[in-house]
Order: structure tokens, then sequence, then C-alpha cells
């Protein structure tokens, strides 16, 4: 008994991952980020946090979380949930995929407060373009897959066609590590509200065996930023296994 109470957390381990980043403005850090993936059942659940630290918070504050549920046989989505607090922009979005429908929430606040300037009700078809955290795992596994292609997404009311193309490989050390990626091109170009808008072409690295990324360039209307992976706790595999092996 006193060993199984010792494997258990192992076990629980096993089936998640977690990777955090931090944000770079030239040499200094200005936001970090963290995802987590958790493998219940036949589903894959994706959760993550980003916030700004140091100067980012005097320059503009932001604190976004959120969630979503995926199947891990089909890479299909089941719910999608975002908070957004972006300078004195705040909303909730909730993304129910059900029935060919795509069944959409959204509650607009009052600059930070609690209180509620409208809330919104939505009903798409749904036609296979899945929400950002299913889109970026699709992403993943193509580009390990295909040298290029399109990435199809649902977001805010619009799809979303996103070219990808890899476009080298390199090694690349982190702190979190010495890894071999796969160098990825990207076309987001979302337009979204509030303040991390979508801009110009980003650049990911994504080790090439288990699918996670390493380091990413990234474009926003505010600015760009270098994320570099800091630490990876649990199993390093769990995407693999779901994107290669389940999906």
């Amino acid at each position: 008994m006193f060993l199984l109470l010792l494997l258990l957390p192992l076990s629980i381990l096993a089936k998640e991952l977690t990777l955090c980043y931090k944000a770079y403005y030239t040499f200094f850090p200005v936001a970090q980020t963290c995802i987590t993936y958790k493998l219940q059942g036949d589903d894959l659940v994706v959760s993550s946090y980003a916030k700004t630290i140091n100067v980012g918070g005097f320059v503009k504050r932001v604190y976004n979380y959120g969630y979503a549920v995926i199947s891990a046989k089909n890479l299909m989505p089941k719910e999608f949930f975002y908070h957004q607090e972006e300078g004195e922009f705040k909303r909730r979005q909730h993304y129910l995929f059900k029935n060919s429908k795509i069944y959409v929430k959204e509650i607009h606040y009052v600059e930070l407060t609690d209180k509620v300037e409208r809330k919104e009700e939505r009903v798409y078809s749904f036609d296979g373009y899945p929400d950002p955290y299913t889109a970026s795992l699709v992403l993943y596994k193509n580009s390990i897959q295909n040298g290029q292609g399109v990435i199809k997404m649902f977001y805010d009311d619009k799809k979303y066609h996103i070219p990808y193309k890899v476009v080298g490989e390199e090694r690349v050390k982190v702190p979190a590590g010495n890894y071999y990626a796969k160098v990825v091109d990207v076309s987001p170009n979302v337009e979204t509200k509030g303040l991390l808008r979508p801009k110009g072409r980003w650049k990911l690295w994504i080790e090439k065996d288990n699918l996670f990324p390493v380091r990413m360039q990234l474009f926003f209307v505010l600015g760009s930023v270098r994320a570099i992976l800091e630490e990876v706790k649990g199993d390093r595999e769990l995407l693999r296994k779901v994107l290669l092996e389940k999906g």
C-alpha cells in the first residue's frame, strides 16, 4: 500500500505536461506564460495563463487565462473558454462545440471591474474550424509531418486560414535544456479584440520528437517579443503520444 501511495503521483504526472515560458523585449523579461496539457480519459484538456511582469506590467498590464477540452482521438474541439484583461479591456468567451454547432457566449465588462457592460450569445455552424488551442496542436502536428500547409481556426466570430512553412532545423539551447527543433514560419494575422493582436510573420522552434515549442519570435501590434522555454514538468512525450500515436 505504501508503495502504491508513492507511485500514485507519478502515474498522475505521467498523463500531464506543463511548459512554462518567459517572454523578453530586447533583454528585458516582460511576460510569463504556462501551458498545461492533461490527458483525462478520451480528452486532452489544455489550460494556460499569460501575464505581464516587471517593466511589461508598467507599459500595458495583461492577464489572460483559459482552457479547452479536445478529443484526443481526432483533435476535434469540445469546449473553449478564455478570459482577457488587457489594458482597460476585459471580457470572457465560452464556446461549446456540440451537434455540428458552435454555441458562443461572450461577456464584456466595464473596464477592469466586475460590472457587466453587455452579454452576447451566438450560434454558428461547425465545419471543421477549431478554437485557438486546438488549432495550435494541429499546427504542431502538421508542421512535423508536412513542410507547409494551412491551419484552420475559428475565433472572434471569424474563420481563419493560417499558413505555415517549415524553413529549417536547428539545435536550440534554452534554460529548459537542449533541443533539436524544426523552424516554422507562421502568418497568423488574426483580427481579434484586445491589445495582443497578432501581426506579421511569427517564427516557432518546435521540438522535433515531442512536438512542443522551445522558442518563439512573436509579433503584435504593441511590438515583438521572444519567448523562451524555461521549465518542463511532467511527461515530455505527452504531445507526441496524443498527436502522433492517438491522433
